[in-house]
Parts: structure tokens; C-alpha cells; sequence
């Protein structure tokens, strides 16, 4: 939340059709020509392709990823969705919204000053310690999850790659802190930002497009996380060559409402 199978029917054995509608009984010979024609080549051939699978808010994310998505998953809409979606995402359950607030607070806590210069301010931070605390049942609006602000805190707190995907925008955020380890070790996860107020978590395919890393983190990470970025290279240049050059789908942290 940002301020944030037409199954193929089946059919048994073709049915023996016999036109009935003269009073003259059929012949033996028509008999067996009904059923040879029932069972004829072009009839036993005939296969209906199933339909493509249809996923609620599929339609929230740019065209040209949406062969990739495998699978949404929704969450509760109570304020929480951003951090039900990736307490989700990461096995804790979507109840988990409650551990994922702390985290963050605690990541902002420990890397005050590193944050603050990523941030801009004191004051920025303090605005997301405020926006994180916040543990009732419902969250109002200013204590909803803000991409790309929070996307740094998260990749970064539980050392995984986070894809960020809407309609007007798309990001990946990497650690900004950790040394990459093996590739085949890398736990990359996806928040959808669906309706311009909810979050749900996506789930790509393995050769999905990934879209662009989040600038930010090229100015603010440690010069031993340089390797987070090698694997995805690839993944990254394939989004920007599907997004091609009119797109309205913003790649960057900052975007001007205007010109969406």
C-alpha cells in the first residue's frame, strides 16, 4: 500500500448419433456409417487449447511481465498489506506483518547515520521509525508501507533481493551492507503494488526480467555488496529491452506524477 486453467472439458467415448426424424427405421448400413463418422479423424483430433490462467490483479503490472508472474498472492487490506506481503513472502506467515515492522525499526535504529545520509535527513528517518511503529489491528494511512522507501530497509535487514513491481513503477533493491554469497544462494522475493493503495506478493518464473536496481543503492553501499548486482545484469538489461523506450513504467526512485 503506497502513499506507499478454461479447464479442457471432458468428453467420454463420442455418442452414437442416429437421425431418427423419418419414420423409416435406419438400415444397418447407415448404422455403421453414424458411428464411423462420429469417430471420424477430423472429430478425434479435435483438442481445445486450455486458456491462459487468469490471476486477480494481473492486469496492475506491465504487460510485458505478466507472462512471468506464475502466481498473486493476496493479502489482508488492513493497513498492514506491505508488511503481511513480505512477512508472507520471506515464511513467516502474513501474520508475521508485526515482526517485519520491528525489523525495519530496528535496521533503521542500528544504521541511523548510514540511512540518514541515504534518506537526506534526521527527520526523514524519524518519519519512518513513526510510520513503522505501528501495531494496532488496523494502520492508518500515514502508517502505510512507502516504495522505494522502504525497499532498501527490507533487502537490506534480511539480506535478499526485493522486486518492487506496479504499473507506473518498477524497481529491484539489493543489500546494501552484505557480501553477495553464491548466486544459487540468493533468496529473491516480489511486492506487487496493485489499485494505487494495496500490496500483494508476486511470484515470477526463473528466467523472469527483473527490473533496474534502485540508484540509490549504488551510492550508499558498502564496496564489499558490489557482487549483489553481477547475477541480475542480464535479467535487468532483458526488462529495459521488453519495456522499450515509450514506456510509462518508471525505473527510477523519483518520478513526477505528471508525466505518468
Amino acid at each position: 500500500m503506497c502513499p506507499p486453467l478454461e479447464k479442457v472439458k471432458a468428453k467420454g467415448r463420442p455418442s452414437l448419433k442416429i437421425n431418427l426424424s423419418t419414420k423409416r427405421a435406419p438400415s444397418l448400413f447407415e448404422i455403421v456409417e453414424s458411428a464411423h463418422d462420429s469417430t471420424s479423424p477430423a472429430t478425434a483430433c479435435s483438442v481445445k487449447v486450455p486458456k491462459e490462467k487468469k490471476l486477480k490483479y494481473i492486469k496492475c503490472f506491465p504487460h510485458q511481465i505478466r507472462k512471468h508472474i506464475v502466481n498473486i498472492v493476496d493479502v489482508k487490506a488492513d493497513g498492514h498489506c506491505g508488511y503481511r506481503s513480505i512477512a508472507g513472502l520471506l515464511g513467516m506467515g502474513e501474520d508475521g506483518w508485526g515482526t517485519v515492522r520491528q525489523d525495519l525499526v530496528h535496521e533503521l535504529h542500528t544504521f541511523h547515520e548510514e540511512y540518514v545520509q541515504l534518506y537526506g535527513s534526521i527527520d526523514r528517518v524519524a518519519e519512518f521509525v513513526y510510520s513503522l511503529s505501528c501495531f494496532e489491528s488496523f494502520a492508518p494511512y500515514d502508517r502505510w508501507m512507502t516504495l522505494p522507501d522502504m525497499g532498501h530497509l527490507i533487502a537490506s535487514r534480511y539480506n535478499i533481493v526485493l522486486v518492487h513491481l506496479s504499473i507506473r513503477q518498477c524497481l529491484t533493491y539489493l543489500p546494501l551492507r552484505s557480501v553477495s554469497p553464491a548466486p544459487l544462494h540468493h533468496k529473491l522475493i516480489a511486492l506487487g503494488f496493485v489499485e494505487d493503495c494495496h500490496f500483494v506478493q508476486v511470484f515470477l518464473d526463473s528466467t523472469s526480467p527483473i527490473p533496474p536496481i534502485a540508484c540509490n543503492w549504488r551510492n550508499y553501499r558498502y564496496q564489499c555488496a558490489r557482487g549483489w548486482e553481477i547475477p541480475y545484469v542480464p535479467r535487468i538489461e532483458a526488462f529495459r529491452s521488453s519495456l522499450g523506450t515509450n514506456s510509462n513504467v518508471a525505473t527510477q526512485e523519483t518520478i513526477d506524477l505528471d508525466e505518468i
